[in-house]
């Protein structure tokens, strides 16, 4: 990884190195410069570029960034289409949320976990929007947040793999992939509901995109613990304020929530999705969830007919994500990230509207890359 990160305040980092649970958090006045960019190693030989065989579909603004790359069945990139800055940061919105799902199977496998094992939603656990009552099996809860993109069920499972665990493993596989926070801490953090966390958020979400990961790690415990201190309601209601008043800013986003770029991210979904790392049983099920016919994002008629194709997708205030990954019967893989940010705040309640006619335009670009 070639992205440095600026050095951090050494008030800071020291008051966090004595006890992250009771330290006395120093904000600089001056907030440091987070990274925009991050570019991690790559293969020895550089995949064959291609350019996008059409333009987006009408109507789609914003900052984007498109990669798609074709793996051989040895992991090598063969064939790379890119659109836009893909060594970008921009925030992944829902589209981390295969990664958490990916990690609890794995416990599964290992046999700490059972499909069956019963997770209770309480108040503290819940997040914003619909969510599952009671108490589900860990299969009822995995489907529902890659499906439906359940909020709830995506924390509820977070919470049990180990954040900092899912955090440290996402940053062992992709330097540039950052998943440090649950969905309600994401958005408490945003909404200004966490002030032993970020005590002015406007002005200090630029220093703590630019701290060290490891540093990160710390303040991020400490905002998952907040946040459930917290209830659903009460963050929904404050993110709605947030959303729509002057403090609004989108560099709240890279500061706080889960990103990566659209490079980075395109050759995660590739590693991740097909469930390369899962036996055969739960990447059945991993498979199955990730390709289901009610979850988005697909043309109804796809024109790319691999042998697999999971996909996720991801909207928020301004922004669309979309990303998934397919294997082909040579044995080649597929992985692709589309991020869009900054759209026209007229626009920003729209934007799920574009995910029609931006997975009619995936599919065509996916056929080209891989014929």
């Amino acid at each position: 990884m070639s992205g440095v990160r600026p050095l951090f305040p050494l008030l800071l980092a020291c008051a966090l190195t004595v006890s992250p649970a009771q330290a006395a958090i120093q904000w600089p006045e001056s907030p440091e410069l987070p990274p925009t960019t991050c570019i991690e190693a790559g293969a020895e030989v550089a995949p064959v570029q291609l350019a996008p065989i059409s333009p987006l579909p009408a109507g789609v603004v914003g900052r984007v960034a498109f990669s798609a790359t074709v793996f051989g069945p040895d992991g090598q990139p063969l064939r790379e289409m890119t659109l836009g800055d893909v060594d970008s940061l921009h925030p992944l919105a829902s589209t981390f949320k295969p990664l958490v799902v990916e990690a609890v199977l794995r416990d599964i496998d290992a046999g700490k976990l059972g499909l069956k094992t019963l997770l209770e939603t309480t108040p503290g656990r819940r997040s914003i929007e619909a969510y599952p009552a009671g108490k589900n099996s860990v299969s009822t809860l995995a489907g529902r947040a890659l499906i439906l993109s359940d909020n709830t069920a995506n924390d509820i499972l977070q919470l049990t793999a180990g954040v900092t665990r899912v955090a440290q493993e996402v940053h062992d596989r992709s330097p540039c992939t950052s998943v440090l926070h649950t969905t309600k801490a994401i958005w408490a953090l945003q909404s200004g509901l966490l002030p032993e966390v970020l005590p002015n958020p406007a002005a200090n979400a630029s220093t703590y995109a630019a701290l060290p990961f490891g540093t990160r790690l710390q303040l991020a415990r400490l905002a998952v613990t907040g946040a459930q201190k917290l209830t659903g309601p009460a963050v929904e209601a404050a993110l709605d304020v947030y959303f729509k008043g002057p403090t609004y800013t989108p560099d709240m986003e890279l500061g706080v929530q889960n990103t990566s770029t659209a490079r980075a991210f395109a050759r995660l979904q590739a590693q991740i999705m097909p469930g390369a790392a899962l036996k055969p049983a739960t990447r059945a099920l991993f498979r199955g969830w990730l390709a289901d016919k009610k979850s988005c994002c697909k043309p109804k008629n796809p024109t790319f007919l691999p042998t697999f194709w999971g996909v996720k997708a991801g909207s928020g205030w301004r922004m669309l994500t979309m990303t998934g990954a397919a294997t082909l019967k040579d044995g080649r893989t597929v992985g692709y990230a589309l991020l869009i940010d900054q759209a026209d705040p007229r626009l920003a309640e729209q934007t799920e509207s574009w995910l029609r006619p931006l997975a009619g335009w995936i599919d065509a670009q996916l056929l080209r890359l891989t014929q």
